[in-house]
């Protein structure tokens, strides 16, 4: 048996636990509707075969292309950060003002639960573009 040392020159050692992903789902959802004062939150359930044994989970969705204020390209799948979402109020002054919803993602039993959340400080209505989230959640387990 290899010394401790040696493990990570190895590429396989079949003695050794390693992962194995059990699943992997894949999907998008749209945040859309209005924003207004106050604490906004949108949650998309997506189901899952089993209850996952680990997860591990990456979104995609736009980035603030108006004031540059998220340095994540557009295009970049990311665990923790902001979706931009086009929002509208021209009567308050707000055309195409970006709408940062910061995404988290839990597990619930045999679901997980995406969340949104954005807090707006100022009073306004804005409405939002149909903005797609992309979702990639890997369930897998140490065998």
């Amino acid at each position: 048996m290899p010394s401790l040392q040696n493990l990570e020159k190895l590429i396989l050692l079949s003695e050794k636990a390693a992962f194995k992903n059990n699943a992997i789902y894949e999907g998008a959802v749209n945040i859309t509707g209005n924003a207004t004062a106050g604490l906004n939150v949108r949650e998309f359930t997506v189901p899952l075969s089993k209850v996952p044994d680990l997860v591990s989970y990456m979104v995609n969705g736009p980035t603030d292309t108006v004031f540059g204020s998220d340095p994540r390209p557009g295009s970049a799948w990311f665990k923790k950060g902001y979706v931009w979402v086009r929002g509208d109020d021209a009567g308050a002054g707000y055309t195409n003002y970006p709408v940062p919803f910061l995404v988290n993602v839990k597990i619930s039993g045999q679901n997980a639960i995406i969340r949104c959340e954005y807090v707006q400080q100022f009073i306004a209505n804005l409405a939002l573009t149909s903005t797609a989230l992309n979702y990639r959640i890997i369930d897998y387990s140490v065998f």
